[in-house]
């Protein structure tokens, strides 16, 4: 399991992030992540790997104190970044800053559940085979519970 500024659950800094091994072609990825902050971001991207030129994240984006929303993004030195047109809708902070995060993959189909509250779902080819990661993106993010089924 590949890391940066990963210890023990805990992501601190910009660009932290912990590398999950390879995915099936049917998963289902569940885990918890706590964000010490109001203004702490985080992600999880998919068909990613060490040397990965281009990888596709969602992002859960601070828009203000207390409104978030799911960013598509990719990353990398040949991504594009902030793609328009395909993010989320936006949705309350929750108070304790924990979010119970629910993904479910079929081949090129993700569908991802955030506090059985938000929805968010997208077609990213290449998920199967490749690894994914969850990142933070400044401050400290803590990831527990960490659990994947393949079917």
């Amino acid at each position: 399991m590949a890391s940066n500024g990963y210890n023990n659950g805990t992501l601190s800094g910009d660009g932290a992030y912990v590398l999950y091994n390879r995915l099936g072609a049917c998963n289902h990825i569940s885990f918890t992540v706590k964000t010490a902050g109001n203004s702490d971001k985080f992600g999880i991207s998919v068909v990613r790997a060490t040397d990965s030129k281009k990888y596709y994240t969602m992002v859960v984006n601070r828009e203000n104190d207390n409104w978030r929303k799911v960013n598509f993004e990719e990353e990398g030195s040949e991504g594009r970044g902030f793609i328009r047109g395909i993010d989320g809708y936006g949705f309350a902070r929750p108070a304790d800053n924990t979010y119970k995060v629910d993904i479910y993959t079929d081949n090129s189909v993700l569908v991802m559940y955030i506090n059985d509250n938000v929805c968010y779902t997208n077609r990213i080819y290449g998920i199967t085979k490749n690894c994914w990661s969850i990142n933070s993106y400044g401050g400290t993010v803590t990831a527990s519970d960490v659990k994947v089924s393949h079917q």
